[in-house]
């Protein structure tokens, strides 16, 4: 797009520019504020789903090793009294 001299002069003197509002003529909105707050509110939710979810079995599987470690320990530990 080529600049007119008018263009120019416009662009390099900021108090010829517009102050008031002036809207797109011809833009089309695809997609509404309404459906972009309610997509970001579901995949925020579903992250912090997941999150919890994803600690919630973590946690478990720490719970069952430390089960597994306490028995392993008791045992040996009986193991030691038994032989001396």
């Amino acid at each position: 797009m080529k600049q007119t001299p008018s263009d120019s002069a416009t662009l390099a003197d900021p108090s010829a520019r517009s102050t008031e509002f002036v809207p797109v003529q011809g833009g089309n909105e695809t997609t509404s504020a309404a459906s972009l707050l309610i997509t970001a509110y579901v995949v925020m939710w579903a992250l912090l789903l997941g999150f919890v979810f994803l600690s919630w079995r973590r946690q478990g599987r720490v719970e069952t090793r430390i089960a597994e470690l306490e028995k392993a320990l008791s045992t040996g530990i009986s193991k030691l009294g038994a032989g001396d």
